[in-house]
């Protein structure tokens, strides 16, 4: 393990009063939560930058409509 990462488990650790191996597992439970926040801002971001993508050049000298600005904004998004 190392020491960078006991030392992190052990401050948190004693931060929340329990043990340095609850700590260890919390802080990997900690990274794939942020692992996971990542993957899904960088397949939003790929879908938004695609969506814009598909206007082509002779809508590119002119604003965007909008709706165009809304589907756009909202490209990715699985709620209403």
């Amino acid at each position: 393990m190392p020491d960078t990462v006991m030392h992190a488990a052990r401050v948190l650790a004693q931060e929340l009063g329990t043990s340095t191996n609850d700590a260890i597992v919390r802080l990997a439970e900690g990274g794939i939560a942020a692992s996971e926040r990542r993957r899904l801002v960088e397949r939003l971001a790929r879908e938004r930058r695609e969506t814009v993508a598909r206007v082509g050049f002779a809508d590119a000298v002119s604003f965007p409509t909008p709706d165009e600005l809304r589907t756009a904004m909202l490209s990715g998004r699985r709620e209403p």
